[in-house]
């Protein structure tokens, strides 16, 4: 797979991993961040963590500079002219032309700039995934409705608000990601 190989290239010399998901749970297929989040955070451990940015990603910085990475993976939607479930790789120069602005506080690039003069020598790329449908997911279920009370949230930033309700070309994307991360994670022996 082209893809995994990049991004095995990109990631040879890591000592630490921050995956960064990005995206509103509640718009369908922009939830394709935070999702892929959710399937890999119980392998957190020293050398990975993986991060619920949500919308607001900035709100995550303090996080991502304790833990003092040495790459950050960003998980989001792009808009490039690809079939809906299309998986690239974005530098951040490519990020300003196919990176949504409207559903983020402050643009992408910039946030990475942030990240950038804060962690010295820090590589950042973007695994971008092409929507089908960002409109409101109907109905809204909250995430684990039985199982997870509001003060949770406050408790745990990575809890999703909303059940993910992907459509089934960016639900299969997210999950060839969610496994590639997998077998990538076991690769680098991370």
């Amino acid at each position: 797979m082209e893809l995994e190989k990049k991004i095995i290239e990109k990631l040879t010399d890591a000592k630490k991993i921050a995956f960064l998901g990005i995206g509103e749970d509640k718009l369908r297929d922009d939830g394709v961040g935070p999702y892929v989040i959710t399937q890999l955070i119980q392998n957190n451990s020293e050398k990975v963590k993986f991060i619920n940015g949500r919308t607001t990603p900035e709100e995550r910085m303090s996080d991502i500079q304790e833990f003092s990475p040495s790459h950050i993976v960003l998980i989001d939607t792009c808009t490039l002219n690809k079939p809906p479930g299309t998986v690239t790789i974005l530098e951040k120069e490519d990020m300003f032309k196919y990176v949504p602005i409207s559903s983020h506080t402050i643009p992408i690039p910039i946030f990475i700039n942030i990240l950038e003069e804060r962690l010295e020598g820090v590589i950042t790329f973007m695994i971008g995934i092409v929507p089908k449908s960002i409109d409101l997911s109907d109905p809204l279920i909250p995430y684990k409705e039985n199982e997870i009370a509001l003060d949770d949230y406050d408790e745990d930033p990575d809890l999703p608000y909303s059940e993910f309700k992907l459509t089934e070309e960016d639900q299969g994307a997210a999950d060839s990601i969610v496994n590639m991360i997998k077998k990538l994670l076991e690769k680098l022996n991370i």
